[in-house]
């Protein structure tokens, strides 16, 4: 299997998840005790709810981020694309799945570079699966030369469907233009 590099690197997932994440439960502990103690009293509920409401959506916003994350890993197994779920995986057969391209600017990170193209694989039943071949998560950098040619030749080994062989221009000369 080869794994796609797309998605926060393992530097990131150690900041978050080693700095982040611990700091964020100390602020709860502190605010929280702080807000439930003005919450219990009879005569400032409304501070301890100021106090554990901001807290509460500090914490959506920060499990919602590390998900959204978690759920952009994607693998190659042969012509198969895999792709990590909350639990689980998901498989898209990239022979019998429509393959397209498309470009769109990303939310929920700090590029603010504008359009980037991402592949879109879409397969009957099933949301499709959309892989960033600039990632925004690496400041815009394009998937390796050799993960390029792997989705190439897992769309079509032959090179005749178009998005294969424009992913196989750019594994061949990634510095001849722009998606």
């Amino acid at each position: 299997m080869i794994r796609l590099d797309v998605g926060m690197p393992g530097s990131m997932w150690a900041v978050w998840l080693g700095c982040l994440v611990p700091v964020v439960a100390l602020v709860n502990l502190l605010l929280g005790a702080l807000g439930w103690m003005f919450l219990t009293s009879s005569e400032l509920p409304g501070v301890g709810v100021c106090f554990l409401l901001p807290l509460l959506m500090i914490d959506v916003l920060v499990v919602l981020t590390l998900v959204l994350q978690y759920r952009n890993a994607y693998w190659l197994d042969g012509r198969v694309l895999v792709r990590r779920l909350l639990f689980g995986r998901r498989t898209y057969d990239l022979a019998a799945a429509e393959v397209g391209a498309e470009t769109a600017e990303p939310v929920w990170t700090n590029w603010r570079g504008g359009l980037l193209p991402r592949l879109v694989v879409r397969v009957p039943g099933t949301a499709p699966a959309r892989i960033w071949l600039r990632d925004p998560s690496r400041g815009g950098a394009l998937l390796p030369p050799d993960q390029l040619a792997a989705l190439a030749r897992a769309i079509d080994p032959d090179l005749r469907h178009p998005v294969a062989r424009r992913l196989w221009e750019l594994a061949s000369d990634p510095l001849s233009g722009v998606v």
